[in-house]
């Protein structure tokens, strides 16, 4: 990595520091919010306590002193008498006494309801903000891991993309380099135009026909590199670039919705219990003076303004540094590298229209799915308010005898609670669908736009037409890696393979259409094409390489795991099973991933390499949960029984999802789990993978005929090649050629431009009587006219060539305007039409 790339990534691992610190401060902020509510409680519950005591206390003084009071007014005369009519100053003493009594029993009742039935109240409210709490912090932190995956996300898709950024610029640089040889070689003297010389096979000096033709090919096979590596950039540029708007669009929601859900969250009937009950201790008060009085009504207003929404921007306001929204994430692109936006050109337009129609989907069930969460929290928090702020209670709670009228029938207490904590915890899990499906819509929302923008500019600007891929077809006893074998290392050294061709193929072909694609491995495929599948496979064919129709992803997923279910003996065998479940009892952290690497380090090499393959894919598709629906676990469950095999006599209902933990575990974090590649050789997964049919590149399998930097034969005509090539070129280089597979039992190269024979004119001695005319295969607007003098050389060239390749392309040349004819002009997968003589 350059300096300039270590700067970049350290502001980011700067800035991902600073956010996991503000996160930090938001839970600590929690704690404190509770910690602080739950002292205010205890607090008022203390006074409340010893305010109750005083009253019973003095309830029980003033019903002493009455006592006292009574026992003297019975000695009066008139008492002991028993006069009907009492003086008036008698009455006045009996009256003073009534009251004494009565106020008596209700200091009592307002003591006994303070030390009881409100004090109870306070410590129920102060357990209901610690539960409460405690379970708003466990949303806030999986809202807070979602966050941070999310961001996560962003760094490998940024090492990827600057490793396929500079794989292209060193393409780019190695066929400017191999132009520029070819210039100067271009730049001598034309054979053609050379005196005459000693005739054919008599001297002549025919290395410097094959010293050219061996440059024009080396142009053409690094041009095509340096386009395989350009689209794998810009595929690369494409996925960084969407997973950092998700990450951002991420960050906002957290920050401007999900923290404000959460706050409520904890304060969920704090203030209502609060305000039911003081306002019971009003009502006690209130019975206990006779009336209001005016103390109380000073607490009455303050009760009355109890603000939640006040309360929480006060508290957001008093710590900035933990709720303002962070700066967004950068684009941090890689050197020369100038595009900074989402492209749709080429063969991305459809990859990327096929994915926004899946977006588009996905986010219409997500749609329809939050707004029924809405309606059913709105619901919910009717419910709750309900229960917290109507609940009725006896006068006999707060020791005041009340009405003898019948009164009807009320919830016991109890009852009454548990429906509240039953309701309570509905609206928290609603809550948390509610809170990760809109952050999945947030991400998916920021993905979509970015993808509208970039097929809305693809459509904007002048379409040209789509580059094609050079096909290297092979015959079928060359594919290594054919079948289905049942011992991978038996497979691995007879046919030194290290990943078997189904593997290969059924992985490219999900990478290239179905990463994206819902419940991939999860739903079920068709029977019927998983059997062509394992039967074409079988056969040594690859039908992945270039379907003529659609094949379904279910049905290559399902192909896919059906070769892992057929592996004797599996995997991941059972002698690991008890190791494995094992790490699944270990914290999550370097040790599990550690002790993970060294169970696996007991399996053999062939296995180690295709188990890192499979997971690095996997691990792939899980960056893509939030719109294929298959995360870590659900990917577990999918592979688990298929990769791994249990004990005899284990119970599978039990022991099967602790080893889909550890598989997950291992979805999770592949890199760390296996052997780097300098400590096992062999394939690595790549996320960006190439629109050709084999992993190696044509030289592997002769694509032209010679390696890269040796020479062709001498005298070699390009018709005599063992080669085809049965697709155009991407693009138009310094020669171009364009092929058929097998033309009248033999293969055979046409070059770019070619001469068209007349009907007429036919070989004499090696001659062509009628000169021939130049017409390319290109379209007439592409066309470009030649110089009479280039038309002469071109034909004395090829006067030159030998009877029998005269006679062979005669042939060729009379079969293409044959089914020239028979096709009309741009047709779909027909050869390129000729003009009329």
């Amino acid at each position: 990595m350059s300096t300039h790339g270590k700067l970049r990534k350290a502001e980011y691992d700067a800035q991902v520091k600073e956010l996991r610190s503000q996160l930090g401060e938001q839970l600590r902020g929690l704690e404190t919010q509770a910690e602080a509510k739950q002292q205010l409680l205890q607090d008022l519950g203390d006074f409340l306590r010893r305010k109750g005591e005083l009253e019973l206390e003095y309830g029980r003084g003033l019903e002493r002193a009455a006592e006292r009071l009574g026992a003297r007014l019975r000695e009066h005369p008139a008492m002991r008498r028993g006069d009907q009519d009492l003086p008036s100053g008698l009455q006045c003493c009996q009256a003073v006494l009534l009251q004494a009594r009565q106020a008596g029993r209700e200091h009592g009742a307002l003591g006994e309801a303070c030390v009881g039935p409100l004090n109870l109240a306070l410590a129920q409210l102060s357990e209901d903000v610690g539960r409460l709490t405690k379970k708003a912090k466990e949303l806030q932190q999986r809202s807070q891991e979602d966050l941070l995956a999310a961001v996560a996300e962003v760094q490998p898709a940024l090492r990827t993309y600057q490793g396929y950024q500079a794989e292209a610029l060193s393409a780019e640089a190695k066929l400017r380099e191999a132009e520029r040889q070819e210039e100067k070689r271009g730049g001598r003297p034309n054979p053609s135009s050379a005196p005459p010389g000693p005739p054919a096979g008599v001297g002549a000096k025919t290395p410097r026909r094959g010293s050219m033709t061996k440059g024009e090919r080396l142009v053409e096979k690094r041009l095509v590199r340096a386009q395989e590596a350009q689209l794998k950039a810009a595929k690369a540029r494409n996925d960084y670039l969407l997973l950092l708007g998700a990450a951002n669009a991420r960050l906002r929601v957290h920050f401007l919705h999900d923290l404000d859900h959460l706050l409520d969250c904890c304060d969920l009937g704090f203030h209502t219990g609060l305000a039911r009950t003081l306002q019971r201790y009003m009502g006690a008060e209130r019975r206990a003076r006779g009336g209001p009085l005016g103390r109380l009504e000073g607490l009455d207003g303050a009760v009355r303004g109890l603000d939640p929404s006040g309360d929480k921007a006060k508290v957001m306001e008093a710590n900035p540094n933990a709720y303002c929204l962070p700066p967004s994430f950068e684009y941090q692109p890689h050197e020369g590298d100038e595009v900074a936006e989402v492209v749709a050109e080429g063969s991305l337009r459809a990859e990327l229209s096929q994915r926004l129609q899946q977006l588009q989907t996905r986010l219409s069930a997500l749609d329809l799915e939050n707004e029924e969460l809405s309606k059913t929290l709105q619901a919910t928090l009717g419910s709750l308010a309900e229960l917290m702020g109507t609940e009725e209670h006896d006068g006999s709670e707060l020791g005041i005898q009340e009405s003898q009228d019948p009164t009807p029938t009320r919830t016991p207490p109890g009852k009454r609670r548990a429906q509240l904590q039953e309701t309570e915890s509905f609206y928290l899990a609603k809550l948390s669908d509610f809170l990760r499906d809109r952050s999945v819509q947030a991400k998916l929302e920021s993905k979509r736009d970015q993808l509208q923008a970039a097929l809305k500019r693809a459509s904007a600007e002048k379409l040209y037409r789509t580059p094609q891929r050079l096909r290297c077809p092979r015959p079928l006893s060359q594919c290594p890696g054919q079948g289905f074998p049942s011992d991978l290392e038996t497979f691995v050294q007879s046919t030194g393979e290290p990943i078997p061709l189904v593997v290969k193929s059924c992985i490219r072909y999900i990478n290239l259409h179905g990463l994206q694609h819902e419940g991939i491995f999860r739903v079920p495929g068709s029977q019927v094409e998983v059997s062509e599948l394992r039967n074409a496979f079988e056969r040594g064919e690859d039908p992945l390489a270039d379907p003529v129709t659609p094949i379904s992803l279910d049905s290559v997923a399902g192909a896919l795991k059906l070769f892992f279910r057929g592996l004797q003996p599996p995997l991941l065998p059972p002698e690991l099973y008890n190791d494995l479940i094992a790490t699944d009892q270990l914290p999550t952290g370097p040790y599990r991933l550690a002790q993970l690497h060294a169970v696996l380090s007991q399996l053999s090499a062939p296995t180690l390499v295709l188990l890192r393959y499979l997971f690095a894919f996997l691990n792939h598709l899980s960056q893509y949960s939030d719109e294929n629906l298959m995360d870590a676990h659900n990917l577990a469950v999918c592979f688990g029984p298929a990769l791994g095999g249990l004990p005899p006599g284990t119970d599978p209902v039990g022991a099967q999802p602790r080893f889909n933990a550890a598989v997950a575990a291992l979805v999770l974090q592949p890199d760390a789990a296996f052997p780097a590649p300098p400590a096992l050789s062999g394939p690595i997964y790549e996320k960006c993978m190439a629109l050709h049919v084999d992993d190696g590149d044509c030289d592997s399998l002769q694509l032209e005929g010679v390696a890269e930097e040796g020479d062709a034969p001498p005298g070699t005509s390009p018709s005599a090649l063992p080669i085809s090539c049965d697709d155009p070129p991407m693009a138009p280089g310094p020669r171009r050629w364009w092929g058929r597979p097998e033309v009248n039992g033999a293969r055979s190269l046409i070059p770019h431009t070619f001469p068209v024979l007349p009907e007429c004119a036919s070989p004499v001695d090696g001659e062509f009587k009628n000169p021939p005319t130049e017409t390319t295969l290109e379209p007439s607007s592409r066309a470009e006219p030649k110089s009479s003098g280039d038309r002469q050389g071109l034909a004395q060239t090829f006067t030159e060539v030998d009877k029998a390749v005269s006679r062979h392309m005669t042939s060729v040349f009379q079969e293409l305007r044959g089914r020239a004819a028979l096709k009309p002009l741009g047709a779909p997968n027909s050869p390129p039409a000729f003009p009329k003589e």
